[in-house]
């Protein structure tokens, strides 16, 4: 097993109990959604977890905000945490992990009145920059309203899902300054769109 197989290993090895604390809290007959969103993806990430593959970087993200979403911050903030604070000696699928920077500065605020920040590595910052990325972050447009009403149904749910990664995951790092000055339309927006998501 060489260096980069071993990290994966040690990687999935540590996100395992916190998997396995998730599925503890919410395994006894839950309603459809939490089932969908929550204990599936959750059982996918403790049979397999490697942070080289863009899928499964996307599903823990993607549980993280559920998480968050039903109000379990703390589990939530325990996996951005951990994923976070793994150090790779190699370049990770950022696609997925990027939007967890700013779940736990959001989190930390919220749960302990923290102001928490931590160093971006390049390839992340690079990616926040990057030309499809600065489109996305301009208000309105970082609401999503256009493709929300679009849709219906899972869709629908998708694109508000997208829309929080912006509002929330990208916003919270504080790299994004010009966005400040619609704070209150965007925090109004997640509101909103935790409370349809939160709906079965």
């Amino acid at each position: 097993m060489d260096k980069t197989q071993q990290q994966i290993k040690e990687f999935h090895e540590s996100l395992k109990p916190v998997l396995s604390n998730v599925l503890e809290e919410h395994n006894k007959n839950p309603i459809s959604k939490v089932y969908d969103t929550i204990v599936k993806p959750c059982k996918q990430l403790i049979q397999k977890c490697s942070c080289k593959s863009a899928s499964d970087m996307r599903r823990l993200r993607s549980l993280t905000y559920w998480l968050y979403i039903f109000g379990y911050k703390e589990l939530a903030l325990e996996i951005c945490e951990l994923a976070l604070n793994t150090d790779f000696s190699f370049e990770y699928e950022v696609d997925g992990i990027a939007d967890m920077y700013g779940l736990e500065i959001r989190i930390a605020r919220e749960l302990f009145n923290e102001n928490r920040s931590r160093s971006i590595p390049t390839n992340l910052i690079d990616f926040y920059f990057s030309k499809k990325i600065k489109r996305e972050l301009v208000y309105p447009k970082i609401l999503r309203e256009y493709e929300i009403a679009s849709g219906n149904g899972r869709f629908t749910e998708t694109e508000m899902l997208r829309a929080l990664y912006n509002m929330i995951g990208k916003r919270e790092t504080g790299l994004f300054s010009h966005l400040n000055e619609y704070g209150d339309e965007i925090e109004k927006s997640i509101a909103d769109y935790i409370s349809y998501l939160r709906e079965d």
